[in-house]
This record gives C-alpha cells, sequence and structure tokens, in this order.
C-alpha cells in the first residue's frame, strides 16, 4: 500500500465521485481508478460499490476510512515537520474562533505574531461551535476553537483549556444570593440573561440542566458574551458565564460571582482539524499562545473570585 493510494481513497470516499476526486486530487480518472482497483486487489475486498449515483463505499470501505484517516494525518504531519524542520516559521493560518477567545486572547496572540513571526499570515473569523465546524470540515478553516459539547468522530480534536461557570451578578445587584454554592433549582427565580439556544455555551447550559430535570426561560437572550458581562455589571440582571470572561471584571471589582452546586457547569474549549490537513507548525503556535492566554485569563478569575 502506497502513501499516494491512502490519498486517493480518502478524497474518494469524501467526495464520493471519481470526477470529483479526480479534479480535486489534479490527476486523470483512469489513474484513480487504477489506484482504487489495486488497494482492493491487495485487501482482497471491494472498497466502493459503482453505482450510477457515484461511489458507494461497502462496509469494508466505511472501515478502511476509519482506519486510513489517522494515518494520512500522521503521515503528512510527519512530511510537513520535515519540510519546516529548521525553517521560519512562515505560511497561512486561516482559523475559526468561539467569541469569548476572541474577546480575552485574541488581541494579545496578534501582537506576539506580528513582533515576532512577521511571515505569518493570519484569517480570524468567529462564529457558533457548529458553524466552525462546519467550515473546519468544507476546508475553508485550517482549524477551529469550538466549545466541546459533544463528540466529533470526523474531526481529530485536542483539549485547550477547561473552565467552571458562575453565576454573575454586578457588585451592587440586589438579586445576589449569597456566599454559598447556588442550587439549581433557584436559578429559575433570577432576572437572568443568557445566549440564545443556537450558542455552544447555552447549548451546554441546557445539557447540564436537562440532567437536573430543569429547563430554564431566560427574559433576556444576548449571543455577545461580552455584552452580557457588560450589561450585568451595570443592572441587577443575572448571568451564567465561564471564568474567562469575567477574569477583567472581577479584577476591577464590578462583579461577584457565585459558584454552582455539584456538579456544577465546565466548559471544554478544543481545537479541532481534519484528519486530512494536519496543523503547520505556524497553526500549532497559535494554539499553544492563545491556550496559555485564556488560561492565564481562567486563573485571574480564580484568583478574584477567591479574594471578594
Amino acid at each position: 500500500m502506497e502513501f499516494r493510494q491512502l490519498k486517493y481513497f480518502v478524497c474518494l470516499y469524501d467526495e464520493g465521485s471519481v470526477t470529483r476526486a479526480a479534479q480535486r486530487l489534479n490527476i486523470v480518472q483512469p489513474a484513480l481508478s487504477a489506484q482504487i482497483a489495486k488497494l482492493e486487489e491487495e485487501f482482497g475486498l471491494l472498497l466502493f460499490e459503482r453505482t450510477p449515483r457515484g461511489m458507494k463505499p461497502t462496509d469494508a470501505g466505511h472501515q478502511a476510512y476509519r482506519d486510513f484517516l489517522p494515518l494520512l494525518s500522521s503521515l503528512l504531519e510527519a512530511r510537513r515537520a520535515m519540510i519546516d524542520r529548521g525553517g521560519e516559521i512562515s505560511g497561512r493560518v486561516a482559523v475559526g474562533l468561539i467569541a469569548s477567545a476572541t474577546t480575552t486572547a485574541l488581541p494579545s496572540v496578534l501582537r506576539f505574531f506580528t513582533a515576532n513571526h512577521p511571515e505569518v499570515e493570519i484569517y480570524v473569523t468567529t462564529g457558533y461551535t457548529q458553524d466552525l465546524v462546519n467550515s473546519v470540515l468544507d476546508r475553508e478553516l485550517d482549524f477551529a476553537l469550538i466549545n466541546q459539547n459533544q463528540k466529533l468522530d470526523s474531526l481529530i480534536s485536542t483539549p485547550v483549556v477547561d473552565e467552571s461557570l458562575f453565576v454573575v451578578t454586578g457588585i451592587h445587584n440586589r438579586q445576589a444570593t449569597g456566599a454559598g454554592p447556588l442550587a439549581f433549582a433557584d436559578l429559575a427565580k433570577l432576572n437572568l440573561v443568557l445566549p440564545s439556544r443556537r450558542h455552544g455555551l447555552r447549548i451546554l447550559i441546557d445539557q447540564v440542566l436537562a440532567g437536573q430535570g430543569l429547563v430554564l426561560q431566560p427574559k433576556l437572550e444576548i449571543d455577545d458574551l461580552a455584552a452580557i458581562e457588560e450589561f450585568v455589571r451595570s443592572s441587577d440582571w443575572v448571568s451564567i458565564l465561564p471564568a474567562i470572561t469575567i477574569a477583567d471584571g472581577l479584577e476591577a471589582g464590578a462583579l461577584q460571582v457565585q459558584s454552582l452546586a455539584e456538579p456544577g457547569i465546565h466548559r471544554h474549549v478544543a481545537c479541532v482539524h481534519s484528519y486530512r490537513c494536519p496543523l503547520s507548525p505556524a497553526a500549532r503556535l497559535f494554539v499553544d499562545s492563545i491556550s496559555q492566554h485564556m488560561q492565564a485569563k481562567i486563573e485571574a478569575a480564580e484568583f478574584y473570585k477567591g479574594h471578594r
């Protein structure tokens, strides 16, 4: 089995058409068909069924795809590492970020890259978790930082940071509920402002509450976490926000927070990218840098929470 056969097989599986796969690989169709036939002969198994609608993977084809993707990813990453070894970090990085990562960490990361790695071109977009996942799958983005609410078999997922969510009020809020952990059932009594149900953070909150047999019906829904934090600072409204979003407000003495009763709510931010597109050295450096800045914000929030 050759490297190009792995690449051809994965591309044909993804495209479901010899014509489209050959165009994507920039080869002629007979060359692609010949390599797939060699694979099938080597394994003694039919990997695709030829149908009027295209190439339909057999059960053996599905299993081969699951086995080949990690192998192809490792080979591509090894090749890229050899090419980049000893050279200046450069190239283009196309990344998607959930908004909380953008507002808290991105400016520092961009300053680091422009000062230390000016040869790197960076494209950044923000969006909802599912939209970012779709953009990575469609190869519009090299990778994305998302709220990891579920397992994604189609992408490689690497943990970035974990953080707790807290009940957040302004320092003069008359709805402040005390110092001890707040019971989930008591959330319904508060004037809550939360992200909409499309937002990854809201999906997480609703999932945990559903496990407690509860459903929240907030009177206000705002998808911009920075806007929620600013609104909560100067009103009697209450929110449930991640540590990274409230660090600055806690440091300024404008917010007060309360933990939730067990099991609490914990957010997992992950970096996702395609098996077919290993992270370049520039992309890995970007992920490491933004992870460090996010972790610093989380640790600051935990510190100020314990000293208020």
